[in-house]
């Protein structure tokens, strides 16, 4: 029963983590900036994509490769992602795409599906 019990648990949280935003975008005047969670890596060779469009649908840049500073847990990661730099709109800017990270605790790797606008 403690075994069953211990599944379901490591389970539940497996399930709450998978797919889960570990990557909060913040727009600052002419970029946008990343937060990545503690204990979680960003691929360093994950086929990332992020586009971004102005509030009349205009697209303004899209992103394929993401540059930051390499995990110290595991040289394939990013532990931080650096800025990315952005035409000047005005209004919102949609981000649509997706980032692939690892979990360096859990030892489990996922995609963020990302459609926002900030």
């Amino acid at each position: 029963m403690k075994r069953f019990l211990a599944a379901v648990i490591i389970g539940a949280v497996t399930i709450h983590a998978f797919g889960a935003a570990v990557v909060k975008l913040v727009r600052e005047p002419g970029k946008v900036a990343f937060s990545l969670e503690k204990g979680y890596g960003v691929q360093r060779d994950g086929k990332h994509e992020l586009t971004f469009t102005s509030a009349d649908g205009k697209e303004l840049k899209k992103v394929t490769n993401l540059t930051g500073t390499i995990a110290a847990e595991d040289k394939k990661y990013f532990s931080r992602l650096n800025a990315i730099q952005i035409p000047v709109a005005k209004g919102k800017v949609r981000v649509t795409g997706r980032i692939f990270y690892c979990s360096f605790e859990q030892k489990f790797c996922s995609v963020q599906k990302i459609d926002e606008q900030l």
